[in-house]
């Protein structure tokens, strides 16, 4: 894959409990133009670009130094947007949404063709989170597309909880840095695959698997 390329970020400071639209437009304008942005959202610091146009998709990969084998996820503003991405949203599926989104859990699926596979690595399944951010909600609202995200960091890096840490990691190779000071919770989300109806714990972030499964009725894992 070939390497980053350098582009000149901007620090955009925002009130995380009262983000203005305006400060948060040209950010949004950058997501849907393909270019790529850093973001707080309730566990880490994203980044993200527009998942629809797979040269973006690329350029994050690029800028993190990802593996090409591991896939990005998409990120959604409301709960509902997953069934315009995921093939089968099944019962297990929606009771997790309708307890934890918005909220730090990531839940895999079957997806549709409209999925790029540069999203999803090649993969015919795409994890979608919905998180309980209101900056991370704004900014997909504001740009109109879902945006395909990773944690923003260099791969093997700890996940930046601050957008200092991220300035560390990404300054440079991302167009913007939104400062919403630090993320609440400051763990990745929980990883769940519901691609079939039995669920399967991916990752335990924030949210327990002991948790979710006694919500499921289901014996722990």
């Amino acid at each position: 894959m070939a390497g980053f390329v350098p582009r000149e970020t901007k620090l955009v400071a925002i009130d995380p409990h009262n983000p203005k639209t305006e400060q948060l437009v040209p950010v949004a304008e950058a997501a849907w133009a393909g270019e790529l942005i850093v973001f707080p959202t309730d566990t880490v610091y994203g980044m993200g670009t527009n998942a629809m146009i797979p040269e973006a998709d690329l350029a994050i990969f690029a800028a993190k130094e990802r593996p090409a084998d591991k896939p990005l996820i998409l990120m959604i503003a409301n709960p509902a947007d997953a069934e315009r991405y995921a093939r089968v949203v099944n019962p297990v599926a929606k009771k997790l949404i309708e307890e934890y989104w918005p909220g730090p859990l990531t839940l895999i699926f079957k997806k549709k063709p409209i999925v790029p596979d540069e999203v999803t690595a090649g993969s015919e399944t795409v994890g979608i989170r919905c998180p309980d951010s209101l900056i991370s909600r704004m900014i997909i609202e504001l740009a109109g597309v879902v945006l395909a995200t990773t944690s923003a960091n260099i791969a093997d890096n700890p996940s930046p909880k601050t957008a200092d840490e991220a300035k560390e990691n990404l300054w440079g190779r991302v167009s913007y840095i939104v400062d919403g000071g630090t993320t609440e919770l400051g763990i990745e989300s929980t990883v769940v695959d519901v691609s079939s109806p039995e669920p399967k714990l991916i990752r335990e972030g924030f949210l327990s698997w002991k948790d979710l499964s006694a919500k499921l009725g289901l014996s722990k894992q």
